[in-house]
């Protein structure tokens, strides 16, 4: 995700400086549009589906399920917002940012960026369970260096022993 991130901003900053340079060269605008296109790319593979997996992982199970619906309203709201002023923003007569409007959509990126590696923690192969606890011990900035101290199964009791795995667990506590 942090690869996307930041391969969008670039390409944002890319689509923004040529822009500026030479704004009315048919070759520099297809490099714009080239540029547009792997931003695209670098959104659809990591951005655009990881938001709906975060929230989904995130919120504690109590509010969990008003809280994505929360979290879905603010996605609609500014993507609404969004797509109003952004006509007015690049329009001629208005805002006449032309290009120029993609150094505020690439900086935009940059502080998106920042907020996901501090307060995004990292939930990769934890449970539901698991994460709950991850938040309640640690910070999301140094999240992806807690380790569970148990297992689903185990914390709901339906863990089978054998005599093999108490052999194993004396003889793992003796050389501690």
């Amino acid at each position: 995700m942090i690869w996307g991130g930041l391969g969008m901003f670039v390409c944002e900053y890319i689509v923004a400086i040529i822009g500026v340079c030479k704004p009315d060269d048919r070759t520099a605008t297809k490099a714009q549009i080239s540029f547009i296109c792997i931003y695209i790319f670098f959104f659809a593979s990591t951005w655009g589906p990881a938001a709906w997996v975060v929230i989904g992982e995130l919120f504690p199970l109590t509010i969990r399920s008003r809280a994505v619906g929360l979290s879905t309203a603010s996605n609609w709201l500014w993507n609404c917002i969004i797509a109003v002023i952004t006509p007015y923003m690049v329009d001629t007569d208005k805002g006449n940012l032309k290009s120029k409007v993609f150094f505020i959509w690439g900086s935009c990126c940059f502080f998106c960026l920042l907020y996901a590696i501090i307060l995004i923690p990292e939930t990769k192969g934890l449970t539901l369970e698991q994460v709950d606890r991850m938040l309640e011990e640690t910070t999301p900035f140094t999240s992806g260096k807690w380790k569970p101290h148990s297992t689903f199964v185990a914390d709901m009791g339906k863990a089978v022993h054998s005599d093999s795995d108490e052999k194993l667990s004396k003889t793992q506590s003796e050389s501690v």
